[in-house]
């Protein structure tokens, strides 16, 4: 075999090295999602509407549709949500699933929420697993008043991004599920819903809005 020709196998094996090494490393398996965790998640936003929705009123639910882009997350925290809700009879007025874009943050779009908003009823809740309302001066105008209970999954860096506090001040949001700061390893202190649920996330309320994250690039709702 000629030098020449030992020379461009090597410099072809050499190429197609170099490109399964970029391959794998562009195409990372992403880390297991542990679904007790996620599934927890649910779990404590169906028991909160539970607990907020008043007599008459209803719940509406707003979810990512991962019909197209499956979402692990996702799926175990409407599994533990759905599950809640059948165990609580908590029924549900409307639930919406919204397409978004997976490059994109997890948030429906201001305008569609504040029409849902505007379509609502005092005592009603609305559990949305794609964040809070982020609604501009003129589309908080347009719902008014309105006393809907909003409960909203503001996870990964939401709460260092949008100014939360300044939604709790204007009545767009009533409770919040944040990551933890630090998230726990090993097992959960008890093997239950909260034990699983702490893992990873916190509950925010009016009362102890003070452990929530400064924003650092606040969005001005």
């Amino acid at each position: 075999m000629g030098s020449a020709k030992v020379k461009t196998i090597v410099a072809s094996l050499l190429i197609a090295g170099s490109a399964l090494w970029l391959y794998l490393y562009l195409h990372k398996t992403p880390p297991k999602t542990d679904g007790r965790v996620h599934d927890a998640v649910g779990w404590v936003l169906a028991e909160e509407a539970a607990r907020l929705v008043t007599a008459g009123g209803g719940v509406t639910l707003l979810a990512r549709d991962t019909t197209v882009f499956p979402n692990p997350a996702t799926e175990a925290e409407m599994k533990g949500f759905f599950a809640a809700a059948r165990k609580l009879k908590l029924s549900l007025a409307a639930t919406n699933s919204i397409k978004l874009d997976p490059l994109r943050p997890v948030r429906m779009p201001p305008g569609d929420f504040a029409d849902l908003l505007r379509k609502l009823n005092d005592g009603d809740v609305v559990v949305s697993f794609v964040g809070p309302p982020l609604l501009t001066a003129a589309q908080r105008a347009k719902v008014g008043d309105r006393k809907v209970r909003v409960l909203a999954l503001c996870s990964g860096a939401m709460p260092q991004q949008v100014d939360l506090r300044a939604l709790f001040d204007q009545n767009l949001l009533h409770e919040a599920v944040i990551s933890q700061a630090s998230p726990r390893s090993g097992p959960p202190a008890s093997d239950d819903t909260q034990g699983w649920f702490q893992l990873g996330f916190q509950l925010i309320t009016p009362a102890n809005l003070a452990e929530l994250p400064a924003p650092v690039a606040a969005h001005a709702p």
